[in-house]
């Protein structure tokens, strides 16, 4: 198949040079299939980024960017800031922002129904947050049937559905969740069709997590995604013809008189470029890599909070949205997380029940099994809290290692003398505190809670009586939890086609967000209990918001 994308290209002596601020990937720690806690995302490590709202690009090449104005928080991101000063202009059928999952299922949708793709990334290399994932819920495969059959289990829709939208309160769309389980088997079959590799039955998350057994692994480990779908659909979107631009950052939404989309201007090494397209599909992977945006819109304290995310997530897509008048409500949506210790590498010791959880002031303030039934719950648990530590005694410690928290006492034992400043050792409660710094009375804490050791119930947050022991005399450890922030999800607001909503919830013709950026299926948190939703959701969203478009912008 021949495609055809019209080029007209012009040099510029003072083309805009404005990129991406640099941000240093770094490896993501292995963890094996016992490992939970922030093994539930498994992304791509990167360098946090500061908001680049707080600066617009000087696309006359004249200096420095221009700080953004109290009066318009999109500066940096209007059309008019670019119009008249492109260096080169290309027309396609669809320009695709992001070269993510979801962005290059987009892209090979597109390209299979004999439409022109161009596919922009900020970054040096393709793939996003999609180089690090895991696994995509099934529903209806074959792979799904053989998965369930043989725990001897019957899944049904509504099943999933209601367990989705009760742990929600209902603020999320039902429809959304419905949609995607209607076209999962589709789905499932579409991405083996171009050559993604799967394990061949869906499972429990890590083998025992999520309520029902439909997780699909990708066939090599924990976290391929990027060898098991990532690179099959990047050799199928060039065989397709698909042009992917690198180190090109999308900047703003071109626009036409009755407010429809009709392109995009991005910055280059060489200058601006103009795409004219006749549909714009927004796939950015969100802003967990921004730690200005994460501040405000997650409300994240940035002195003790990570990030862990693809480093083109800068949440330039979303402003892009915003600045043509998409409604946005990140403050609302979710976030994938984990639970870390600095100077501990294991992912899983927040999922140590026996343990207790107390804040800055030395107070309990949950029943810490509080994952069992939902295990991202510990972290909003955490999020509630402006401290958080993790307190065992030397049998806990044991334990908890034997249990999948290697070199658990070796690690805490160098941390305590040293090695980190989130690990505290003390000869009894009054002597922990007082090396921690927590400025309440947690011998009082902990004396109560003995309490509710020997009657065997909690009357405080009615944790489960079997995870109820004492802590003896001592010695004592504590371990602060810092939470790591590996993705953000949605915050522009779509409706079921995956198009962009404005003024009066009306969709903006011709533009359309997938993903991250579109997501309206989680809110505050992601959750395992239907594990790999939010790759399912990218696959949906990336194949479906194309097949509205064919439909409508053509």
């Amino acid at each position: 198949m021949s495609i055809m994308m019209k080029t007209n290209r012009t040099d510029a002596a003072n083309a805009p040079t404005t990129e991406a601020r640099g941000l240093s990937r770094r490896g993501f720690l292995g963890v094996g299939a016992a490992a939970v806690g922030a093994a539930a995302f498994g992304l791509a490590g990167c360098a946090p980024q500061n908001d680049n709202s707080k600066t617009a690009a000087a696309p006359d090449g004249g200096g420095e960017p221009a700080a953004a104005s109290v009066e318009d928080p999109w500066a940096g991101f209007r059309a008019e800031e670019y119009a008249g000063k492109a260096d080169e202009t290309v027309d396609v059928d669809f320009c695709i922002v992001g070269s993510g999952a979801s962005g290059m299922v987009a892209a090979v949708e597109a390209a299979q129904s004999g439409k022109s793709v161009l596919v922009l990334e900020s970054q040096d290399n393709p793939g996003g947050n999609g180089m690090f994932t895991d696994c995509c819920f099934s529903f209806g495969s074959p792979q799904m049937e053989e998965g369930c059959a043989k725990y001897g289990l019957t899944v049904t829709p509504s099943e999933i559905i209601r367990s989705e939208i009760e742990l929600y309160d209902y603020m999320v769309n039902p429809l959304l969740w419905a949609d995607t389980i209607a076209h999962s088997a589709d789905n499932t079959s579409w991405m083996v069709d171009n050559g993604v590799r799967f394990a061949p039955t869906t499972d429990y998350y890590s083998g025992t997590l999520g309520k029902t057994p439909t997780a699909l692994m990708w066939e090599d480990s924990f976290f391929s995604g990027g060898e098991c779908m990532m690179k099959p659909l990047f050799a199928a979107a060039e065989k397709l013809g698909v042009e992917t631009r690198t180190k090109t950052r999308a900047r703003a939404l071109k626009t036409v008189d009755d407010g429809s989309v009709s392109g995009v201007f991005a910055e280059t090494k060489d200058g601006v470029l103009e795409v004219n397209a006749k549909a714009v599909v927004l796939a950015g992977g969100g802003w967990a890599a921004n730690l200005d945006m994460l501040a405000e819109y997650g409300g994240y304290d940035m002195d003790i909070t990570k990030t862990s995310c693809a480093p083109g997530s800068v949440g330039d897509t979303l402003k892009m949205a915003a600045a043509i008048g998409g409604r946005e409500e990140a403050k609302a949506r979710g976030y994938m997380f984990g639970n870390l210790i600095d100077g501990i590498s294991s992912y899983s010791l927040p999922q140590y029940y026996p343990a207790i959880w107390v804040n800055e002031n030395g107070e309990r303030f949950a029943n810490e099994d509080c994952g069992e039934p939902c295990h991202d719950y510990t972290g909003t648990a955490v999020g509630a809290q402006d401290r958080v530590y993790i307190v065992l005694n030397d049998a806990m410690v044991d334990e908890a290692e034997a249990q999948g928290n290697k070199d658990l006492r070796k690690e805490i034992e160098a941390a305590a003398g040293g090695a980190s400043k989130a690990v505290f050792k003390g000869a009894d409660a009054a002597d922990l505190a007082k090396q921690a710094g927590w400025t309440g009375d947690f011998a009082e804490t902990l004396a109560t809670y003995e309490g509710y050791v020997a009657q065997q119930n909690d009357d405080e947050f009615g944790k489960n009586p079997k995870y109820l022991a004492s802590f003896g005399e001592g010695p004592l450890y504590a371990l602060m939890i810092h939470q790591e922030i590996a993705l953000s999800l949605g915050g522009i607001i779509t409706n079921r086609q995956w198009q962009v909503v404005g003024e009066g919830k009306q969709p903006i013709k011709n533009l359309y967000a997938i993903g991250a950026d579109g997501q309206m299926v989680y809110l505050g948190l992601y959750n395992l209990n239907t594990s790999g939703g939010h790759m399912a959701t990218n696959v949906e969203s990336g194949r479906y918001a194309v097949k509205h478009a064919l439909k409508t912008c053509f």
